[in-house]
């Protein structure tokens, strides 16, 4: 086995058919390798289902002097970075009882415990009542009876996989002239439209398409530019080497005009905030939005740590109406990092990927945490 010094290990879904290291973020895993090499702590990816209990092992991956990626035989590290990615309800089911049990090891720390699916944390946000202003009616879709009256109070509605990413599965309903009109994409993440004349059509139309996946409905908000794009704010806030919260960039996404999403997986593009705030917001409004954008990302950090459990890192997706007011439409304790990169804020993006080896780090030396393999 290798000799480690202080060591960091990185939880991940197995993916087959991708080429050898079989894993998503590859990329990013690098980058955080490199990172953590320049402050002496190694970094480690594994699927938890590769790890020997008796021995307290994992084959892991890691990446050589040389820059290539091998896999061999560690420790097992006693602080985890969970970047586990569950691509179904069923791939969920599979790892479950294999990441609750690195969960439970009295031995092993997390470096941060990844939230729920979106209306367990709707719950935890909006017991507070100063962050109950900034979010949208959130009901569990239960049955279509749900959708009905949803859409009888509010006129357009958005539905949203309770455990979805990347804008998949996403769908708006709106009634124009009297006709439904529905549009989105499937969870496969290929858009599509319908029109019904009917509401029990549309409810019957839903009720085939998302079958059993758990989903959330809200109303359908107006958060586009004047040209109709779909917009969003995505707030990367993490805890730093001090152990404390700041706020490590601020990005725009715009989707295309027809999509109802300004994901960049699906098709949208990005912008820097201040530019955007110039070019997009009535000066009238900079003060407020401004504040309020400062009230979501204080607030919100700190009443999930105190309801849910010690976080490392909270990608917040934050909407802004004609009006001004700001929406916290989702908080993702998994966040991508990549808008920075489309952004061309590359300080930026550094930043976001050291945060989380320096808290890492903090943690490690704070337990005087050594490994030699």
């Amino acid at each position: 086995m290798t000799k480690l010094a202080y060591i960091l290990g990185i939880t991940v879904c197995s993916v087959p058919r991708l080429q050898r290291p079989h894993f998503y973020e590859r990329h990013y895993f690098y980058q955080l390798t490199q990172a953590g090499r320049k402050v002496g702590l190694a970094v480690v990816i594994f699927d938890p289902r590769d790890i020997n209990w008796l021995e307290r092992t994992v084959h892991a991956w890691s990446v050589t002097s040389s820059k290539q990626w091998i896999k061999q035989k560690f420790r097992l590290p006693s602080l985890i970075y969970d970047r586990c990615y569950y691509g179904s309800a069923q791939e969920y089911l599979r790892y479950k009882p294999y990441v609750q049990r690195l969960a439970k090891d009295p031995q092993i720390r997390l470096l941060g415990k990844p939230l729920q699916g979106k209306y367990q944390t709707y719950q935890i946000l909006a017991a507070n009542k100063e962050i109950a202003a900034f979010l949208p009616e959130t009901r569990e879709y239960q049955t279509g009876s749900t959708l009905v009256e949803m859409l009888q109070t509010y006129k357009a509605v958005c539905l949203k996989p309770n455990g979805g990413s990347h804008g998949r599965g996403v769908i708006a309903i709106e009634s124009k002239n009297h006709i439904w009109r529905i549009r989105g994409r499937t969870l496969q993440n290929i858009p599509f439209q319908k029109q019904f004349s009917d509401l029990n059509q549309v409810r019957l139309f839903i009720q085939r398409l998302i079958g059993r996946t758990r989903y959330v409905i809200q109303p359908y908000l107006s958060l586009t530019t004047s040209d109709g794009s779909p917009f969003d704010l995505r707030v990367l806030l993490q805890k730093n080497a001090h152990k404390e919260w700041q706020k490590t960039g601020v990005a725009i996404r715009i989707g295309n005009p027809i999509s109802i999403t300004s994901n960049l997986h699906g098709g949208g593009r990005a912008k820097c905030w201040e530019k955007f705030l110039q070019e997009h917001l009535p000066s009238s409004l900079h003060e407020s939005i401004v504040n309020q954008l400062h009230q979501c990302t204080t607030l919100v950090p700190k009443h999930l740590e105190e309801y849910h459990g010690s976080l490392v890192e909270l990608g917040l997706d934050l909407g802004i109406d004609q009006q001004g007011n700001v929406w916290i439409l989702e908080a993702n304790s998994k966040p991508g990092r990549s808008v920075f990169v489309r952004t061309q804020q590359l300080k930026t993006h550094q930043d976001a990927i050291n945060q989380p080896i320096y808290y890492a780090r903090a943690l490690l030396r704070e337990t005087k945490e050594v490994h030699v393999g």
